[in-house]
């Protein structure tokens, strides 16, 4: 063989194996020419929805996508899309219903689901999930042909016992599913120990007026006296928990009339339920959710301005340097690494860095809604308090970039951008996602 052939097998060997051990080939074409593409290689679609902001998503991109044993399952059986689902693919989200991220779905060539799950996860997870995917297609169980039996089946014990079950399987709600089989199983006595087991298990899938919810109420006493262990560690809590579902569901849903069951549930319980901040937030969701702009920002002022007021910077600085000396006395007695973690909080400033935090997230929800000189003030009167609490902090100079994004001027926004993240915690998950707005920012300002 002479020298030039060799050369040529050399080089056709090792873009083979470059091909071979590379992750997922995302393509760079369409939504409908993705589905075109796969019907013509006998394929199904596969569609990472992601954000600029979403920390989780960027973390699969970077662990999981590019594993050379990623891109054999999905690279052979899927034709791959990353789509941002608040950009060029917010249309494709909005059909297939996508409001968490990241978002993996599994299409058909016709567009039908075939699969559909959400988060990060660990690799063979994700492996796995290209499999299911693949094995559900010619399936009678598929996700397709299971949401299409449910409403029909609603009566069938058998049938939603192995709907749950293979719903758990494609990384599905299976909530629906629970309240109807609660409505008719034959297995378990309504005050039995197997149904309070069950149910334990399961209330974090329970809303109010649900079955389950339903079978807790009634049986409440008898389930008290039987309870041991875990059970009886967790029972006080569970409407609680069913409360905090129900809020997580509604928001999900854009059910206006189940978050005012939440609303109305929530200020009935016992006082030691009761968390006004919690209260707050969740009475602001109810005008988000609502679109009532102008009591979710009135509520926003009386909120912030109570804070403020209640929090005069003396105070705040002198009960940080008293927190501070308690954990100084801790670490020299014992310096211990946990020890050494909490006086570095402490010495950061624990109630002023809360206090910021707080000021921030209220103060860009306010932002996005202001409209009026007198709004922007009230806005900057926030941001003066917080820059007194802490001179050049990072939640404040994030504020103010996008303050000056929303104004235009992106020179500045840039500006504080950049001293945000200086300062920023760097073990902060929220870290990597200000890096990312800064790019963004600065592709804007050259623009």
């Amino acid at each position: 063989m002479n020298k030039k052939a060799l050369t040529f097998l050399s080089f056709l060997l090792i873009t083979v194996l470059n091909v071979s051990a590379q992750g997922i080939n995302f393509q760079h074409i369409s939504f409908e020419e993705a589905l075109e593409k796969a019907k013509t290689e006998n394929k199904l679609v596969f569609i990472d929805f992601y954000t600029s902001w979403c920390a989780p998503c960027k973390l699969m991109a970077r662990d999981v996508f590019p594993l050379p044993e990623v891109g054999a399952v999905y690279n052979k059986q899927f034709v791959s899309l990353k789509l941002d689902a608040e950009r060029e693919g917010a249309k494709v989200a909005a059909k297939y219903k996508v409001t968490s991220y990241p978002t993996f779905l599994y299409l058909k060539s016709d567009g039908t689901v075939a699969l559909k799950d959400t988060g990060r996860m660990p690799t063979q997870d994700f492996i796995n999930n290209g499999d299911k995917a693949v094995a559900s297609i010619d399936s009678e169980y598929s996700l397709e042909n299971l949401k299409a039996t449910f409403p029909n089946k609603q009566n069938d014990e058998h049938f939603l016992k192995m709907y749950i079950k293979k719903m758990q399987g494609y990384g599905q709600d299976i909530t629906d599913g629970i309240n109807a089989w609660l409505k008719v199983q034959t297995e378990m006595e309504e005050d039995s120990q197997e149904m309070m087991n069950y149910i334990m298990k399961n209330t974090r899938l329970f809303v109010l007026g649900s079955e389950g919810h339903r079978i807790l109420n009634e049986n409440y006493n008898a389930f008290e006296k039987m309870a041991t262990g875990h059970n009886s560690k967790f029972l006080p809590f569970s409407n609680s928990q069913i409360l905090k579902n129900t809020k997580k569901v509604a928001l999900k849903k854009g059910d206006v009339e189940l978050f005012e069951a939440y609303l109305e549930a929530y200020k009935k319980q016992s006082g030691k339920f009761i968390k006004e901040d919690e209260l707050v937030e969740s009475q602001l969701s109810y005008y988000a959710l609502t679109k009532d702009t102008e009591n979710y920002k009135a509520l926003t002022e009386t909120y912030v301005d109570e804070v403020i007021k209640e929090n005069p910077v003396s105070k705040v600085h002198a009960d940080d340097l008293k927190t501070y000396t308690m954990y100084k006395k801790g670490y020299d007695k014992d310096p211990v690494p946990a020890r050494e973690r909490m006086l570095a909080s402490a010495k950061d400033g624990m109630k002023a860095n809360k206090i910021l935090k707080e000021l921030t997230s209220k103060g860009k929800a306010y932002l996005h809604r202001v409209n009026t000189k007198k709004e922007y003030k009230k806005l900057d009167s926030w941001v003066k308090y917080g820059y007194k609490l802490k001179p050049e902090n990072c939640y404040m100079d994030d504020l103010m970039a996008k303050i000056y994004t929303k104004k235009d001027n992106l020179k500045k926004a840039v500006f504080y951008k950049e001293r945000a993240i200086k300062n920023w915690p760097k073990g902060d998950k929220k870290f990597v996602n200000k890096e990312y707005e800064l790019e963004e920012l600065r592709k804007k300002a050259i623009l």
